[in-house]
């Protein structure tokens, strides 16, 4: 049969009613890994939003995509975890926390990663450059640096001017980046006339024993840092023994609150799921990930507690007050 009478056959086959075999494109498949019950998780926030922008950009969920979430209960199962997700034909993966991050490039240099809730990802070696990222990492960081956390212990300083002692919870598990956060708390503590204490948490058993330590070394307010792993999921606990000792605190996150701190101050994420979609949308397109250069957070949140405040008999100064984002009567 030559081609004319191939084509001929193909239009009569058409004209009589014989069904051709389409053959449908499978949905791209979409990894997510992050904590147990954590924002990813389709039934949270992140998720919920994620799904919503990709269908603003033309992306239905279940023709056009498959979301297949994996959360972890300790960080040690992340890397089985995205090796399933890969072998589930995953054409690329996001990854929320450092120990999600830094799980999912352990196992693979091929699949591209777009990161939510990164730490710097110059420093634990994610990045060459913010602008150019090489490698197959690229999406959205923490936060802006030194400059960020130098802020909040300038809070402090701000409402209480005879301060001297601050304390610093931090995760001391071995997936934690908080060293580099410690670091700039320390360099911006003298600048300020402050000593700082540290107060590492490497397990649950130790939030006791370090609020002993901040009496014993008479903290006269703190400041936590957020952890999937320590204190952010025992964040009752931790504020229990900040209420019970009545330390002015600081939380270093929005959602969820720390109730019971005298300030929550902490990047506004209420836009990733829209700029992951973004990426995701880039990547799918043919961008290469590499190429793509990763963003710092665009507005940071501050939320004021004055119940707090009047329990503990802190005025807190109207210079203060007119930059809360939100005041909490």
């Amino acid at each position: 049969m030559n081609r004319r009478d191939a084509i001929l056959t193909f239009l009569a086959l058409g004209a009589s009613g014989t069904p051709f075999t389409v053959v449908a494109q499978s949905p791209r498949r979409i990894g997510a890994i992050h904590n147990r019950g954590g924002a990813l998780s389709r039934e949270q926030w992140v998720g919920t939003g994620f799904v919503a922008a990709m269908k603003e950009l033309g992306y239905q969920e279940g023709r056009d995509y498959v979301y297949d979430f994996r959360g972890w209960q300790r960080s040690e199962e992340i890397p089985a975890l995205v090796r399933e997700l890969i072998a589930g034909k995953a054409e690329l993966i996001i990854a929320a926390s450092p120990p999600s991050i830094a799980g999912a490039k352990s196992v693979t240099d091929r699949v591209p990663i777009v990161m939510m809730f990164s730490a710097n990802p110059i420093a634990i070696g994610l990045a060459r450059s913010l602008s150019r990222p090489g490698g197959n990492v690229t999406g959205l960081t923490w936060d802006h640096g030194f400059e960020t956390y130098a802020k909040q212990l300038e809070l402090f300083k701000e409402t209480l001017p005879r301060i001297r002692r601050v304390a610093l919870m931090w995760d001391t598990t071995p997936d934690s980046t908080h060293d580099i956060y410690v670091k700039y708390y320390e360099r911006a503590a003298p600048r300020l006339g402050l000593a700082l204490i540290p107060v590492g948490l490497g397990e649950v058993a130790n939030i006791g024993p370090a609020f002993e330590k901040m009496r014993n070394e008479k903290a006269e307010a703190l400041i936590i840092l957020p952890s999937a792993q320590i204190t952010v999921p025992h964040r009752d606990a931790i504020m229990a023994l900040v209420a019970r000792d009545r330390v002015p605190a600081l939380s270093g996150i929005i959602r969820p609150l720390f109730e019971g701190a005298l300030y929550h101050s902490a990047p506004n994420f209420s836009d990733n799921p829209r700029r992951v979609a973004a990426f995701v949308d880039r990547i799918f397109k043919g961008a290469k990930p590499g190429d793509l250069p990763i963003e710092q957070p665009t507005k940071y949140d501050f939320i004021v507690d004055q119940r707090v405040a009047r329990k503990l008999g802190i005025v807190v100064p109207q210079s203060v007050l007119v930059r809360a984002d939100r005041v909490i009567e």
